[in-house]
């Protein structure tokens, strides 16, 4: 198991600064995830760890040892790529075996450890095979055996899920963590697909314009997000303009939202006094309209509905044309409602607020 250190990390290319003064310690046998949409730096970021591109300012050390400026091939890193990367005239055994061939390792090593990682990644059998010869499943999978066979210090995959299809996604990626936490290798992911990055990640480092705009453990990403951009990126969130009423005793914010007087946590102060409030779907309740709405309460009307089993969601316009999606679960009073009900949403004591800049 092997510490991660980046420090002060930029990278420029001419004018145009993709990674900014990024400074972080991705502790041993931590399973890393650099999540943001294309374009944020988070692949430059991983190439920079691999040794793959050199940073303009800053360094990296595995553990004790500065790698800033050691070539890759000495990282003794493990690398997982979009593409898989295989040779195609090699086969299964040839390609996991590849790495250790390359350190000049005997044969009967080679022959033992070969075989207990192709049955480690569920591939006992098929070392013979030609990757064309193997499903998109398959080949990842060789492609993680290849990676593990050497015991790198860290394993390093970008996006390397993308090609596959839905369900093969969500059973590679229990592979892949499975290994991970049985191994205990210092793993930095890349991906675009925050549903990934929940289920699978120790830590998330949410990347924006070359910047780090969060990090912490999944459950503290998606339910304490520091500013707009977070919000959206992990999850869901319904965002409605805020404005500040006061701070009560408690530390909780009041504020009103569409002519209902609101309650919740502010995470962050608006330097221009602008908020918006963070909902998630599933922290909103609904319910048909009768009388004048409570404390607390919009009214709108039910657009669409989508049943889904153990969740309905509703997308409600409401009264001043903003949009609002609303997850009501199981049976409850919400299964009777229709597209076209006038309904009262209600919110929480779980709502944010943020300042609006950091939309």
């Amino acid at each position: 198991m092997t510490e991660v250190n980046l420090s002060n990390i930029k990278k420029s290319y001419s004018d145009f600064e993709v990674l900014k003064n990024i400074s972080r310690k991705i502790c041993d046998g931590t399973f890393f995830t650099l999540l943001g949409p294309s374009g944020c730096g988070k692949t430059t970021l991983l190439r920079v760890v691999a040794g793959f591109v050199t940073p303009t300012a800053g360094s990296v050390s595995f553990g004790p040892e500065d790698v800033t400026h050691v070539a890759p091939h000495r990282r003794e890193i493990g690398m997982v790529f979009q593409d898989y990367a295989l040779f195609p005239d090699k086969t299964v055994f040839e390609n996991v075996a590849y790495g250790l061939r390359a350190r000049k390792k005997p044969k009967e090593e080679i022959q033992r450890k070969v075989g207990e990682y192709l049955d480690r990644v569920g591939l006992t059998g098929l070392g013979g095979r030609l990757p064309s010869e193997m499903s998109g499943g398959q080949r990842q999978r060789v492609a993680l055996a290849r990676a593990l066979v050497v015991e790198p210090r860290v394993l390093l995959m970008d996006e390397p899920l993308s090609n596959l299809d839905a369900s093969l996604r969500v059973q590679m990626r229990d592979v892949i963590r499975s290994l991970q936490l049985e191994t205990r290798t210092t793993t930095i992911f890349v991906t675009h697909d925050q549903e990934e990055a929940l289920a699978m990640s120790d830590e998330i480092a949410v990347m924006k314009d070359g910047r780090i705009d969060q990090c912490g453990a999944p459950d503290e990403v998606y339910r304490n997000p520091i500013s707009a951009y977070v919000s959206r990126f992990v999850g869901s969130a319904n965002l409605l303009a805020a404005k500040y009423i006061c701070t009560e005793s408690d530390g909780t914010s009041v504020c009103e939202v569409n002519g209902a007087t609101v309650r919740g946590r502010q995470m962050a102060a608006a330097a221009d006094g602008k908020y918006l409030m963070v909902a998630r779907p599933e922290n909103l309740g609904i319910q048909k309209a009768i009388g004048t709405p409570g404390p607390g309460q919009i009214t709108g009307r039910i657009q669409t509905l989508q049943f889904q089993g153990y969740r309905t969601n509703f997308h409600v316009v409401l009264d001043n044309g903003d949009d609002v999606h609303v997850n009501a679960f199981g049976e409850s009073e919400a299964s009777s409602l229709e597209r076209g009900d006038q309904v009262v949403i209600s919110f929480n004591d779980k709502c944010l607020f943020v300042p609006e800049a950091s939309r």
